[in-house]
């Protein structure tokens, strides 16, 4: 679905297969995984800081960051109005649901409905994982250079999500791409950043009430630093396989996007080899995803199914590895616009050309 989306609205218009996915929007079963995984999320932060043996609450730290991801899976759901039936309760589930990851909704929305899900893979449109041009990274900086190869190495998810897109994009109301309407957003970047202010007080008021004896420090690092490190790396990671893949094109051309840059030829359905995570595993299911954004997460894998029946083995997929990603990350450094294949650091091709 590529249609234009108001800046700061919901999805508000279906396609039938999109109708058919939102009639089934269900607000008990909404409720129910919101309920289940912030009781989860408050579990694991209470264990973090528990008096227990520190690796015991270094584990329940990971799971924190692990919960703050599945609640970041409800808010996204919600920005497209497609979590539960009606706008209010998207609008402020979504609110809630965002507040572990700091996020401001209305400038998700604008980053994520406007932007990415209207112009996918779109260069000067889309804003996430946006590839250098050949051209590009050789004017560019030293410095720039080397920030590139860091982001596109394969610990780069991490320090891109935290460092380039999290902070300017869609937390405070500072992107270029808004053009003078940064005031219509300040209500939900305070509100994050509010929601910021009081978990990290709570934080430190759990901590003190659990563990006294445990410096503040050590009391943030495992109540709050830690837990958003591995959300904001499971963030960058899912994002830059959803549309990252020696398979996947991006476009300079926007003529050429339009006739080729639809959700099946733009967007890969990651699948993991254990589903341990169900909530986390149907969102992957991104090809439907992006064809059908106002399907809830819970329905994604008919939408899915009825893609593949339609188009076959033209929606691509594949089964995480860690061969199967070092692969993606050493074939995905730069992408020639002209050739319109992805090469390595010095413009030598690294997948076929994609577009005929």
């Amino acid at each position: 679905m590529t249609s234009d989306l108001a800046a700061d609205q919901f999805t508000d218009s279906f396609t039938p297969l999109e109708q058919t996915a939102a009639e089934r929007r269900s607000l008990a079963r909404g409720l129910a995984i919101f309920g289940t995984y912030s009781a989860l999320y408050a579990l694991t932060l209470v264990d973090s800081l528990a008096p227990l043996a520190l690796w015991a609450n270094v584990i329940f730290a990971i799971g924190n960051g692990l919960m703050i991801a599945m609640l970041f899976i409800v808010g996204h759901d919600c920005q497209h109005g497609a979590f539960a039936p009606g706008r209010r309760w998207n609008l402020w589930i979504g609110r809630l649901a965002f507040v572990p990851c700091v996020h401001a909704g209305s400038l998700w929305r604008f980053a994520h409905n406007a932007l990415h899900h209207c112009r996918t893979n779109l260069k000067g449109t889309d804003p996430v994982w946006v590839p250098m041009s050949v051209d590009e990274y050789r004017a560019a900086s030293s410095v720039r250079r080397f920030l590139e190869r860091i982001y596109r190495g394969p610990a780069g998810p991490l320090i891109y999500y935290y460092a380039r897109f999290w902070p300017l994009t869609v937390l405070i109301p500072a992107s270029a791409d808004l053009r003078g309407k940064r005031l219509r957003h300040v209500p939900d970047a305070l509100f994050a950043l509010t929601g910021l202010a009081v978990t990290v007080s709570f934080v430190i008021w759990l901590g003190r009430v659990l563990t006294p004896d445990r410096p503040i420090w050590l009391v943030i690092v495992l109540g709050w630093a830690l837990p958003f490190a591995i959300w904001n790396y499971l963030a960058g990671l899912s994002f830059y396989l959803n549309h990252t893949h020696p398979q996947l094109p991006w476009f300079a051309d926007e003529e050429l996007w339009r006739e080729r840059g639809d959700a099946v030829n733009t967007t890969i359905h990651m699948k993991l080899p254990l589903d341990v995570l169900p909530l986390y595993s149907s969102s992957m299911t991104h090809t439907a995803h992006h064809e059908c954004p106002t399907t809830p997460v819970y329905e994604l894998s008919q939408v899915q199914q009825a893609l593949k029946r339609e188009r076959g083995a033209a929606v691509l997929e594949y089964t995480l590895s860690l061969g199967e990603y070092l692969r993606i990350v050493k074939a995905c450094k730069l992408f020639d616009f002209q050739r319109m294949c992805w090469t390595d650091f010095s413009g030598r091709p690294t997948s076929p050309r994609l577009i005929p």
